[in-house]
């Protein structure tokens, strides 16, 4: 990011840029800083735009090859296009001949499912490019790759107190808390959070955690995530009550089970790393966890034995395959193993 920002600064833009990454609301940001610095907003003349299909590579080249219409250079900006990941047509070889008045900006983000395991995130790059096709030699032979990974606890704290003092209010740490609880580290749905919270509070001085309750949207995987930890704790009542509020906004209880599993694991290798002497920076990096989470997890880790982790996770899978089978009822059969290992 510090890279576009120089380029920008110091005159000396790329021809070529792939932003790639997990972080779709600081790519937008970039892509339209690199635009805005090549062409006039309105126009439309020398810039143009390719988004979530696989492109006319033979228009593409055409259109960059034109000379710019009464203006220094035209823009192509193709986004999300799945370039990266087919064989080339062509359009590699045209990059090394590309007229020097002509910009072209690849954007390649990676949104995982909200019920894909965290660690799918690390590998986003397998889920984008193919490294052994020509596009992205040649894109990093003759451009500038540039990756937008996930933004550090203080980076994103940061940014939300900065749009919150901007917007006239306040809030308090327990509202900030419960507001990264609930929107988890994404900075787009943060953003959406957020505007929701200010246009409810605008014209009060605060927002406060009971506001953010009001009017957030919680992220599942954290009420999948606080619903182990009720395990944990022996809380069946809260276990419960989770486990229903999901069933409420009419998750699949087969993703509830995968989703289950997949924390059971993600507390297992948590607890191995810790015992390890693995400190918290180095347990996010190597699990996908955000640092936010990062202490939570560990505490609750620490509740649980290697013993019964792993006997919860063998429950898990006998679970899942009964339901597979159809030999026990979905919802009820997560509820069975949630009393058993909640009672």
């Amino acid at each position: 990011m510090k890279s576009i920002d120089a380029d920008i600064k110091n005159g000396k833009i790329s021809n070529i840029y792939l932003l790639m990454g997990i972080e779709p609301y600081l790519m937008k940001q970039y892509r339209d800083k690199l635009v805005r610095a090549l062409v006039k907003e309105d126009d439309q003349l020398n810039y143009r735009y390719y988004c979530n299909e696989m492109p006319d590579i033979g228009e593409v080249i055409e259109y960059a090859d034109t000379v710019p219409f009464f203006a220094p250079q035209r823009v192509i900006v193709l986004e999300n296009t799945g370039l990266f990941k087919a064989a080339d047509k062509g359009l590699a070889e045209y990059l090394r001949t590309m007229p020097d008045t002509t910009y072209i900006i690849f954007v390649e983000s990676y949104t995982r499912s909200k019920y894909s395991e965290v660690n799918d995130e690390k590998k986003y790059e397998n889920h984008l490019i193919d490294k052994r096709y020509k596009l992205y030699k040649c894109v990093e032979e003759l451009g500038r790759v540039v990756r937008f990974e996930r933004l550090s606890e203080d980076t994103i704290t940061t940014w939300l107190l900065r749009r919150i003092k901007d917007s006239g209010l306040a809030i308090t740490r327990n509202a900030m808390d419960c507001l990264l609880e609930y929107a988890g580290n994404d900075m787009t749905t943060l953003q959406n959070e957020l505007d929701k919270l200010i246009s409810y509070r605008l014209g009060h001085k605060s927002i406060d955690v009971d506001d953010v309750r009001e009017i957030c949207t919680r992220n599942i995987s954290n009420d999948v995530f606080n619903m182990v930890e009720a395990i944990a704790v022996k809380n069946l009542k809260k276990a419960r009550r989770l486990y229903y509020d999901l069933l409420a906004l009419k998750i699949d209880p087969f993703n509830i089970m995968s989703l289950i599993s997949n924390e059971f694991s993600r507390i297992l290798k948590v607890k191995s790393l810790s015992r390890a002497g693995r400190d918290n920076k180095e347990i996010g990096k190597m699990t996908g966890i955000h640092p936010y989470y990062v202490k939570k997890y560990i505490a609750t880790a620490n509740r649980f034995t290697y013993e019964y982790l792993e006997e919860a996770l063998s429950e898990c899978a006998e679970t899942d395959y009964l339901l597979k089978q159809g030999r026990l009822e979905p919802s009820m059969g997560i509820e069975m193993l949630i009393v058993k290992y909640a009672g």
